[in-house]
């Protein structure tokens, strides 16, 4: 039945002389249970349920790059992400509905939303499902693929979980999509999604068109401490130079997780082509932005360059909170142009421990290092080092 709300009321108490009071609050009573009576009468079909949600998350955190002073600030999103949003679904007969979700990035530092511009930057689709047939989504979302892989991450510490080198499980989402998410057979699910564009502007470098197409298909294994998954994600070639075939970035992944009860581990593979398919390997060089290349990587990656990459980790429950362990490695196959120096293999870690204090809220702290890691590009000619420790809050509503 649809949820029914009641404003919220001060009580206090009426002395006897005013049976005025008491008679108004008998008579909103009964017409409370009024209401409720013909919510009860309503037809199943009617069913619906709406739901607001989000996380604030925020920490101290100190962070040092190589070259530079280390930097003391207020991170937003140490843990998790900070979000707020909205999810409804209506049921249409029989084992169909109807579903959305508006979903939006929340900066707790400044208390202003991740893209003013667009305030339901993660998530706004709308869409329908069968218990047979799976569901359809239309809108802005994650692919099936990053959807997918990112359920084997084991701390999702920011700039530093399994997306900081696997940037196609890294949390990006895609504009102008279509996704196709089957039912559960025996523990398998299938996924497939298609974005019309899924750059934030036109790639005015890509073949055929000014859009940056994106295909997924995706697979993964669920039944009991088990989780598999694997995916596959490409886009539209890119020409860079006149005369020479457009190249396609992709990536291919692999996870795996399995939880023994004392410990669950993770372990993930994936490989990179062309450039990064979620376009969040930073802004990039001015001249790849003018080109629409912004977010694909460096031009050595998105020439023709490949980026195989590792991930591992642990997490074990320890006194009532979880100790969490985690290691990636990327391995570029190029060098530098403008100083022909071979490009560094990339490795990221971190221990981190979470603490609840209740079933919603918790703290946290955590330790990482990257080696020829860069924070937002994740691989650039700087090969720079960089370190972080932060202690933080976070509660979800």
């Amino acid at each position: 039945m649809s949820p029914l709300f009641f404003p919220r009321v001060a009580l206090r108490s009426a002395p006897s002389r005013q049976p005025s009071v008491r008679r108004a609050w008998a008579r909103t009573l009964s017409s409370g249970a009024a209401a409720l009576a013909a919510a009860a009468a309503m037809p199943a079909l009617a069913q619906t349920s709406l739901r607001l949600y989000g996380t604030v998350d925020a920490a101290i955190g100190w962070t040092r790059v190589s070259g530079a002073p280390t930097q003391k600030s207020l991170l937003s999103g140490g843990q998790s992400d900070s979000l707020w949003g909205l999810q409804g679904r209506e049921a249409l007969g029989g084992s169909s509905y109807a579903a959305f979700a508006l979903e939006g990035g929340l900066d707790a530092a400044h208390g202003a939303p991740d893209d003013p511009a667009r305030p339901f930057n993660y998530q706004s689709w709308v869409g329908v499902g069968n218990a047979s047939l799976g569901e359809l989504r239309l809108g802005r979302q994650y692919t099936v693929g990053q959807a997918f892989v990112s359920a084997i991450e084991v701390g999702s510490w920011k700039s530093f979980g399994v997306g900081a080198l696997l940037r196609a499980s890294d949390n990006y989402q895609v504009s102008q999509q279509i996704s196709w998410r089957s039912p559960q057979w025996g523990g398998v699910q299938l996924g497939a999604s298609y974005s019309f564009d899924a750059g934030d502007a036109p790639a005015a470098g890509t073949t055929g068109s000014a859009t940056h197409k994106l295909y997924s298909l995706a697979l993964r294994y669920e039944d009991g401490p088990w989780l598999l998954a694997a995916s596959w994600e490409q886009a539209n070639a890119v020409l860079l130079h006149a005369g020479l075939a457009g190249r396609h970035p992709s990536a291919a992944q692999l996870g795996a997780s399995y939880n023994f009860g004392v410990a669950r581990l993770a372990a993930g593979w994936s490989r990179q082509r062309n450039g990064f398919v979620g376009r969040n390997g930073g802004d990039g060089s001015a001249d790849l932005q003018a080109a629409g290349l912004k977010g694909l990587g460096p031009i050595e990656f998105i020439d023709g360059g490949r980026l195989d990459a590792l991930y591992l980790g642990v997490s074990i429950p320890l006194n009532h909170g979880e100790l969490q362990a985690q290691w990636s490695q990327a391995r570029p196959n190029w060098d530098w142009q403008d100083s022909g120096a071979r490009a560094k293999t990339s490795q990221v870690m971190s221990l981190g421990y979470i603490h609840p204090l209740s079933l919603r809220t918790s703290v946290y702290a955590f330790v990482a290092h990257g080696r020829a890691y860069a924070l937002d590009a994740a691989v650039d000619a700087s090969q720079t080092t960089v370190s972080r420790v932060a202690f933080g809050l976070n509660t979800r509503f």
